[in-house]
């Protein structure tokens, strides 16, 4: 008897692992035992039949009957009977496992055994299905990329995927060279883009809503309110009008805080040929010293008009290239929307003045010494004005601006007037002759100098806001750099082959006589590749990725701008470069901007990689 439960316990342990279910019938419960033969033939026969089951499906397949007699096989996939034995077989597209379950009843007893099928995938609904999945991806990606509400154009997202081309349609204003306009709606506007997506000549249309801001809700630049003494006009140059200066800034949910209020000062023109233009730039004198949206305070401001760049941004451009480029006392650039007297004139650009301080043009002033702290603009248009109540000296049929030392200073004498006068002299009479300048100039100041103005190929580089500064005891150094407006091909007045994108400038003979002696030497030329080469990626190919976004953030204050100055496609002066002229549009000129400056970068590259 213990030898029998011992066969008995060994059997159940197998019944247990093969997974049989044990089934007995009423009548024969009392007589049934492990060692029953029938469990033995169930086993049997199924050893057989599984080498005869699919285990991978890839059609319909009628499954095999018991060898047994008397034995009953039932099939059944999810507690369904298959009838007639058909498995059937589903086009899928991916593959999928099929619980098998093999009911066998013999003599009394049923047993359930569990064999699993695999149904392959259907290799075209499989390649459909990628297909599909591949769409979903891009467009998912697409969906990552794009803004969900914009307030300013804004380029349309590129994604670089293999074999993938998409093309954009809008149901609202129009795609420009890849930029969605922005319509400046009074309430929000939905706008529907089609994303077109073709991968293996396979093409998909995609939706993708994205909500316009209105006007009223986009964000806001800084806005300075000046009121004058009696409301009164500020047209001269040669004046003061009294007045008083608020400023506010406004935070992202358009909440205004004042920042100055009320701030006693005076205006008047500023500029050149600028000051006879119909948007005036100014220059601003407080009171006492004042912060202008800056850590230091300073009495006098300059508010540029930016009247004859259609784009409003070549000089702010600029400015902060040189900034980057870690250009000693280069301005300050703040876009604010200026008012005078309750009336909006405009879009404008807060900067310093160009004078010596400690926050501006830290050299010495106001010194006896001969070698003390010169700052000196070579200003040809002392000439066109006949302005010569400046001090000043000619020289080789160049005019140079004493800007500091002022003669009005009880420091001042004719010694310092003749030692500057004496040195910038010298420096000529060495580059013409080609000798050692190395004692004379900060080679590597006029570097950076000659490529900010090269880049933007500026028209008054030799002839007018051309600063030299010298520190006392110091070499001379080039800067700060002033007034881009006229370039990057908006110079009208030019000819045509000197305002096109290619071709140096600065350097020509009748340009800047300083630069065009400075290129005659290999080493200024070894010195302006290393130079350039060292800053081409951080500084000189990245103006590129600033120029439409610095546009963007001046959105709403542009758009005012030119509703103010209805003058883009319109105004033919002598300044009006036809290529700007024909540009009729906003995006036009911004266009023009990007282009101009993307062909001479990479002209400028391809010259000087030859040095």
């Amino acid at each position: 008897m213990k030898k029998l439960n011992q066969v008995f316990f060994i059997f159940f342990i197998f019944l247990m692992m093969s997974g049989c279910t044990l089934t007995f019938s009423t009548s024969s419960v009392s007589t049934t035992t492990l060692t029953d033969e029938r469990h033995l033939t169930i086993e049997s026969e199924y050893s057989l039949l599984i080498s005869s089951l699919p285990s991978a499906l890839t059609q319909d397949v009628t499954l095999p009957t018991p060898s047994v007699l008397d034995m009953s096989l039932t099939y059944l996939v999810d507690g369904i009977v298959l009838q007639n034995r058909q498995l059937k077989y589903e086009k899928l597209a991916f593959d999928k496992e099929i619980q098998l379950t093999l009911r066998f009843e013999y003599k009394g007893v049923i047993i359930d055994k569990i064999f699993i099928v695999i149904q392959l995938r259907d290799e075209i609904l499989y390649n459909e299905a990628q297909v599909d999945l591949f769409f979903d991806d891009v467009y998912s990606q697409l969906l990552t990329v794009f803004p969900v509400t914009i307030s300013s154009d804004f380029n349309l997202p590129i994604l670089s995927i293999a074999g993938v081309s998409i093309n954009y349609s809008v149901d609202h204003s129009r795609i420009y060279n890849s930029r969605f306009i922005f319509t400046f709606p009074l309430v929000r506007q939905t706008v529907n883009f089609t994303a077109r997506i073709t991968y293996k000549s396979i093409t998909r249309d995609y939706n993708i809503p994205v909500t316009m801001n209105a006007i009223n809700e986009l964000p806001q630049i800084p806005e300075i309110h000046i009121t004058t003494l009696n409301n009164e006009s500020v047209t001269s140059k040669d004046y003061y009008v009294p007045g008083s200066l608020s400023l506010k800034v406004f935070d992202q949910n358009l909440v205004s805080t004042t920042l100055i209020e009320n701030a006693s000062m005076q205006i008047r023109v500023r500029g050149n040929s600028t000051a006879f233009m119909p948007k005036k730039p100014y220059k601003i004198k407080f009171e006492v010293k004042t912060s202008m949206l800056s850590e230091y305070a300073q009495k006098d401001w300059v508010l540029l008009a930016n009247y004859t760049d259609h784009t409003l941004i070549r000089n702010y451009l600029a400015y902060n290239m040189a900034k980057n480029m870690g250009m000693e006392y280069t301005p300050s650039a703040q876009f604010v929307d200026v008012y005078m007297n309750q009336e909006y004139l405009g879009n404008y650009m807060l900067t310093d003045q160009i004078e010596v301080s400690p926050n501006r043009i830290n050299i010495e002033e106001d010194s006896s010494d001969i070698d003390t702290g010169y700052l000196i603009e070579l200003d040809q248009r002392l000439w066109d004005y006949n302005d010569k109540t400046e001090n000043y000296f000619f020289l080789y049929n160049i005019y140079f601006v004493i800007k500091s030392p002022s003669r009005d200073s009880i420091n001042y004498s004719q010694d310092q007037y003749n030692y500057i006068e004496n040195y910038i002299n010298t420096l000529y009479l060495t580059l013409h002759s080609q000798l050692d300048y190395s004692h004379l100039i900060d080679e590597a100041s006029f570097i950076d100098w000659f490529i900010v103005q090269e880049v933007f190929k500026n028209v008054d580089s030799g002839y007018s806001s051309v600063f030299f500064y010298k520190p006392k005891g110091e070499k001379l150094k080039m800067g700060p750099i002033w007034d881009f407006d006229l370039s990057a091909g908006n110079p009208g007045h030019l000819q045509y082959d000197l305002r096109i994108p290619e071709g140096w400038y600065t350097s020509l003979e009748f340009k800047n006589i300083f630069f065009h002696y400075l290129m005659k030497y290999p080493s200024f030329r070894a010195n302006l590749k290393a130079r350039w080469n060292e800053i081409y990626e951080s500084n000189i190919l990245s103006l590129l990725d600033q120029i439409y976004p610095t546009s963007d953030s001046i959105a709403k204050s542009r758009y005012l701008n030119f509703n103010k100055w209805d003058i883009i496609g319109k105004n033919w002066d002598w300044y009006t470069a036809q290529e700007v002229y024909d540009a009729k549009t906003y995006e036009d000129q911004m266009w023009f901007l990007y282009y101009y400056l993307d062909t001479r970068i990479h002209w400028l590259n391809n010259e000087i990689q030859k040095f």
